[in-house]
């Protein structure tokens, strides 16, 4: 009878003290799991927080790259604007002069051209002058050229099929001279783009009006 008690007795230690264990397992299983949870919560809070502020660093980059590119884009889409107008207005002012003051224009390029070449000296090296013209009458070609060039210095070259080609989208009249490698344009649309270029401020505000200078921006 004793020794029936001492064994249930041993068992309920045993049965005790693998309750204990169980518990202390438990315990501890429990306690890393709750660690590793907060350790993860922190974690995913910090690469959250690194995460937002990379995308919202990237966003306000974006942003002022848009700002600048819309900037840009008024003042190309102005300067596109002015230009435009200037080359229309300026277009518009040669269709209403006279025949005689547009050769007058032609000849003082030609006499520019032919200076330039005397001060370098290499106009008198040059040989006979091959000469063509677009929308020049022969009259008027010979006329402008005896002026600038001595008689018997340059004669026509023959007319060639498609010639207008050399002369591009020209307008207003044209004088192409060669000799060699030499090429000399003479043209009133050159001697327009140029007089834009020198006088684009002054042309700009007579067009457009003192305000256009207060707006900022390249003209």
């Amino acid at each position: 009878m004793e020794e029936l008690q001492s064994t249930e007795t041993l068992d309920r230690e045993i049965l005790e003290d693998a309750r204990k264990k169980a518990y202390r397992i438990l315990k501890t299983a429990e306690e890393s799991v709750k660690a590793d949870t907060e350790n993860w919560a922190v974690k995913t809070a910090a690469d959250i927080t690194e995460v937002s502020s990379h995308y919202a660093q990237r966003l306000l980059t974006m942003k002022e790259e848009l700002a600048a590119r819309l900037i840009l884009d008024k003042r190309r889409i102005r300067a596109e604007k002015i230009e435009g107008l200037l080359k229309s207005a300026m277009e518009t002012y040669l269709l209403s002069l006279s025949r005689e003051t547009l050769l007058s224009i032609l000849e003082q390029t030609v006499r520019q051209r032919l200076d330039f070449l005397q001060k370098t000296g290499e106009f008198e090296k040059l040989p006979n002058l091959q000469v063509r013209s677009y929308r020049l009458e022969d009259d008027e070609l010979e006329t402008i050229l005896n002026r600038c060039i001595h008689r018997g210095s340059w004669s026509p070259a023959v007319q060639e099929s498609g010639q207008a080609d050399l002369f591009g989208d020209a307008r207003f009249p044209v004088i192409l001279i060669t000799a060699g490698d030499l090429r000399i344009v003479a043209s009133v649309d050159a001697a327009v783009a140029r007089l834009l270029e020198d006088k684009r401020r002054e042309l700009t505000v007579s067009l457009l009006g003192e305000e256009i200078l207060l707006e900022g921006g390249a003209i």
